[in-house]
């Protein structure tokens, strides 16, 4: 079954990709996007038409209720499923198109890996919510000062891992950007230098040649004074 990236599914349903992932999120008990090992999303026809369709629903001015009714009703009758797919087909090879896929793959791992660990934190957070709301129902005024420490330590430690990986990524772009232009540049000082050597080269050739036709000259002069 032929696949597509987040782009290409976008474009083929002439939506931006942020409305895809919007979708997603909001019908996300409906629909399904699956994705590659390494957490990016992949999607097939029969998802790019339930999003055409979803898309006309909302042509059509039906609320968002409404098309969660009729994705129930569609849901119920075919039993729709998203496909698992290992790899992506292959995109375009030429190097910093790569490099940018590497980039855009390795954020989505590090976006996925950060909401992980903050819904285990948040989970974490909640759990000892539980365990503090028997002190809290005993109107424990320590217990009460106590959670919300907790909880803004858990938000500071959040912070600043967004912001590490932020800067993180900032740093990568930054890297494939000078490489794209350092590589730009040593492209156009080697056609520099090609130019140079053919036009070196020409000219070394029209000197020998008037060299040797000087000597032929002369050559041809001495040979009338002989005789």
């Amino acid at each position: 079954m032929k696949s597509y990236t987040l782009r290409e599914a976008a474009k083929k349903v002439k939506v931006a990709p942020r409305i895809l992932k919007q979708w997603e999120k909001e019908f996300a008990q409906y629909i399904t996007v699956p994705r590659t090992k390494q957490g990016a999303r992949i999607y097939n026809d029969a998802l790019l038409e339930q999003f055409i369709k979803i898309k006309q629903w909302f042509s059509e001015k039906k609320t968002k209720h409404d098309i969660i009714q009729y994705l129930q009703e569609e849901q119920q009758n075919t039993g729709l499923e998203g496909e698992v797919i290992d790899t992506p087909r292959p995109l375009r090879h030429d190097s910093y198109h790569i490099a940018e896929q590497l980039a855009r793959t390795m954020k989505e791992e590090i976006v996925g890996e950060l909401k992980k660990e903050t819904t285990e934190a948040v989970q974490q957070a909640v759990a000892e919510m539980k365990t503090y709301m028997g002190e809290i129902c005993e109107n424990s005024a320590s217990t009460k000062r106590e959670i919300h420490r907790s909880l803004a330590r858990y938000t500071k430690t959040l912070q600043e891992e967004t912001e590490e990986i932020h800067e993180h990524l900032d740093n990568i772009v930054t890297f494939l950007q000078e490489e794209k232009t350092k590589r730009e540049e040593e492209q156009r000082r080697y056609e520099e230098q090609i130019i140079e050597r053919e036009k070196a080269f020409r000219e070394l050739v029209l000197s020998f040649r008037q060299a040797a036709s000087s000597a032929s000259v002369k050559r041809s002069n001495k040979w009338w004074k002989f005789w």
